[in-house]
């Protein structure tokens, strides 16, 4: 054999090797979640996703690419989930961090990623400031933000409630403000006769939230918006409903699920109450028969099998699963950190199975909002029932 003819081979050996490595290099997204600590029951969101990487995985991967989760506990602490990035990137080179959860936690590494131009991808917080192309052009949340949602439960008000005299318990945190300050802004603008009559704050070390529950009922408001979260909300339902307060309850996106909030409240406290939502909701009879419904029950089955089907957590984290799947399939074979952040913010109509019908993804590059539309419904004492079709916000 000739020099330059062996030369060639020995490149050619070298390049064939190097494609094949490169095929078998894990696709590696990171995130954080709370595995310990007092919002740990969150972390379903990252039990549920890890084992749809799985199955992914075992389909092939996406593109040829295994995916590699790195799915690291933050303790719900802005602090340590600064630690955990911090990890992920400079250590486990991940491509992209995607859907970890909590407002505090993903604003504190928020900067950190964009500085180094690192896709901060759905994330479980829906602060406007996830959604915001000019002063973050990294990141985006994978929910229905705040101010999109308290703004239909103001419509609603203003449609339904005529003169209306609004009681609020909010959470004293970024989410408990800027849902109220959302709401106060939108109802001001659609109905010059509604009247905010109070607004009680809680901190989440508190035991409680009966003494504000109290103080609110006191007021005779024939509205009450319980912007509240987890254990804070059964509190208020249960409480409002002992003592006969009869206003018209509204009930965010993430404080509606039956099995875990409104069960435990007393669903006869909880009845009448109004809430809207983008997704399907688990356990409704709605969707027995939905193929899309079916599919996920399936998923739970043979990946998740200890998974609880009664918490909305389960079926929220594998819808925005798939939807990072998308993304990705999207992206070809190139994967880099800029090719996913074009394709993240360009999606068109884009249907999710966990999704309402009617209800897409859509995002441009000035626009990073991801869902602009609900559907309300009213609890009749054992499920959500609709109350029209889909609200749409501009």
């Amino acid at each position: 054999m000739r020099p330059s003819h062996l030369a060639y081979v020995l490149v050619a050996t070298f390049i064939a090797m190097c494609s094949a490595s490169a095929a078998e290099v894990d696709l590696v997204l990171g995130q954080t979640m709370p595995y310990s600590g007092p919002a740990s029951a969150l972390s379903a969101v990252g039990k549920v996703q890890a084992r749809y990487f799985e199955m992914i995985n075992d389909m092939g991967g996406i593109n040829g690419r295994k995916v590699k989760l790195i799915s690291l506990d933050d303790g719900y602490s802005p602090p340590k989930a600064v630690e955990q990035i911090r990890r992920l990137v400079e250590n486990d080179e991940a491509v992209a961090i995607f859907g970890s959860v909590g407002t505090a936690q993903n604003a504190a590494v928020q900067k950190y990623l964009n500085s180094r131009k690192i896709p901060q991808l759905f994330v479980f917080a829906a602060s406007d400031r996830f959604a915001d192309p000019k002063t973050s052009p990294y990141t985006l949340s994978g929910m229905t933000l705040f101010s999109t949602e308290a703004a239909i439960y103001a419509r609603l008000v203003a449609a339904t409630q005529p003169q209306a005299r609004v009681a609020v318990l909010y959470q004293n945190d970024d989410y408990g403000r800027e849902y109220f300050r959302s709401f106060k802004a939108e109802l001001s603008r659609v109905d010059a006769t509604a009247e905010i009559v109070a607004a009680a704050p809680y901190e989440v070390t508190s035991p409680t939230v009966e003494s504000q529950i109290i103080s609110l009922a006191n007021t005779d408001a024939n509205v009450f918006l319980n912007a509240s979260t987890g254990k804070f909300t059964s509190q208020a339902i249960r409480k409002a409903g002992e003592l006969g307060w009869k206003a018209q309850q509204f009930l965010p996106i993430g404080s509606n699920f039956v099995a875990t909030i409104l069960r435990p409240a007393g669903l006869e406290y909880a009845k009448g109450a109004i809430s809207a939502t983008p997704t399907k909701t688990v356990g409704d009879p709605e969707w027995a028969n939905d193929p899309d419904y079916r599919e996920w029950l399936a998923f739970m089955k043979k990946y998740y099998p200890d998974g609880d089907l009664e918490d909305q957590l389960n079926f929220s984290g594998w819808n925005i699963a798939v939807l990072m799947t998308k993304v990705l399939q999207a992206c070809g074979t190139d994967f880099s950190r800029e090719n996913i952040l074009k394709h993240a913010t360009s999606l068109r109509n884009l249907s999710l199975p966990g999704l309402i019908p009617g209800i897409t993804i859509n995002t441009s590059p000035t626009d990073y909002r991801l869902i602009k539309s609900l559907r309300p419904a009213r609890f009749d004492g054992t499920r959500w029932v609709p109350l029209s079709g889909v609200i749409e916000v501009e």
